[in-house]
């Protein structure tokens, strides 16, 4: 009871530590998670290819990648033992949340895990570190004008005074794989431009945009879509 209650306690508290995208034999069977809003729920999997070290995983829904903060959804079950060469089906259910109807709305799904300890040859336990995993989960209303693809296809390249402006003008999240100007990969390091929000811009300063954009842009199931346009 006593070692449930310190794993217990252990997995709380990677959960408000940053995930890590890629650890050992734990992840998730998916990139991205799309909830409907007039689905019942949604299913995602998590998996163990380690051959003999089983996992005890907590997973949750946060407003947050960074650190985990209330959000209205439940993850059943919250904990799990997984073991090893298996995997889990987990179930995300919204809990009667007030969210925008005209637009996509964008959290976090962050699963954390503790391998199982083991000994070494003199019996005493080895030090065993946990490993953890965030993805977006974008709740969509029902309703919608136009399709995520056609938000990604469209989005709108101007010049600025600042430099290089995109606009997002549709109700869906778009989010950058690869931007360039001329050949010239622009940054995607900050939130802001990594992803751009619906109906929101962002503007990377730039002495003087001019030529071809080139974007690919990451789809409902984490595939690429290609996509360019000449400045005017």
């Amino acid at each position: 009871m006593l070692n449930a209650i310190r794993n217990s306690l252990s997995l709380t508290a990677l959960l408000t530590l940053p995930a890590i995208s890629q650890a050992a034999g734990f992840g998730i069977n998916t990139t991205r998670l799309v909830y409907p809003a007039d689905s019942n729920s949604i299913n995602v999997t998590v998996r163990n290819t380690e051959s003999t070290t089983p996992y005890l995983v907590q997973a949750g829904i946060s407003k947050v990648s960074s650190h985990a903060e209330p959000a209205p959804f439940n993850v059943i079950p919250p904990l799990v033992r997984l073991e090893p060469g298996s995997t889990h089906d987990l179930r995300i259910l919204a809990s009667g949340a007030n969210l925008p109807a005209d637009r996509e709305s964008v959290f976090y799904f962050r699963a954390s895990a503790i391998p199982g300890s083991k000994k070494d040859e003199s019996g005493n336990s080895l030090v065993r570190f946990g490993v953890g995993k965030s993805i977006k989960l974008f709740y969509r209303p029902k309703g919608l004008p136009g399709t995520a693809l056609d938000a990604q296809k469209n989005l709108q390249f101007s010049r600025v005074g600042q430099g290089l402006k995109v606009t997002n003008t549709s109700p869906y999240h778009v989010s950058f794989a690869h931007l360039s100007l001329e050949g010239k990969k622009l940054p995607l390091d900050k939130a802001d431009a990594k992803m751009i929000a619906p109906f929101a811009s962002y503007v990377w300063p730039l002495p003087a945009a001019k030529g071809t954009v080139k974007w690919k842009t990451i789809d409902d199931h984490g595939g690429d879509n290609a996509f360019s346009q000449k400045l005017p």
